[in-house]
């Protein structure tokens, strides 16, 4: 039984200069990003520790804040970072100096949903150009799109951290 997962590759652009750039600005400089309006969400980078090699993996994330939760959510899809994170590798988050030790756990069902249909109505450009939703006709068909492609974690500090 093989089930079609979904991933978007990232660009050639996106691996070789964005990422290699946005990792070097956050982890010397302290840029997070471009904050919302509000303020509270960030561009941290996230490093795991691979499934299969053992080997720790650095990736610039979007790290959104709900109800004083921190979230993760996986634009590209099924990428290696969230694999690994479902995997319970071993994870952080990390901004200038800062390094604080996470778990997490990955929302499913009816919150996810509604954790979905909330992130579209809050980032209308993001939903239209990552997600390929229209905010102002989000359907019942969108949502379970969404809930099947992308995952989304609930961040938490690891025990002891």
């Amino acid at each position: 039984m093989t089930a079609n997962r979904f991933y978007k590759r990232p660009t050639v652009f996106r691996r070789r200069f964005y990422d290699p750039v946005m990792r070097t600005l956050i982890l010397r400089f302290g840029f997070d990003g471009i904050l919302d309006r509000r303020g509270q969400d960030t561009v941290q980078v996230l490093s795991v520790r691979g499934r299969r090699t053992g080997k720790w993996h650095q990736r610039p994330v979007g790290v959104c804040l709900r109800d004083g939760s921190r979230h993760l959510v996986g634009f590209y899809g099924e990428s290696d970072w969230a694999l690994n994170l479902r995997a319970g590798s071993e994870a952080s988050l990390s901004v200038r100096g800062s390094v604080l030790p996470i778990r997490v756990i990955e929302l499913n069902g009816e919150e996810k949903a509604d954790f979905l249909r909330w992130l579209v109505q809050r980032y209308k450009f993001f939903a239209r150009a990552w997600l390929k939703v229209s905010p102002a006709r989000l359907t019942d068909d969108d949502v379970d799109r969404l809930v099947r492609r992308h995952p989304v974690f609930r961040v938490e500090a690891r025990d002891g951290a």
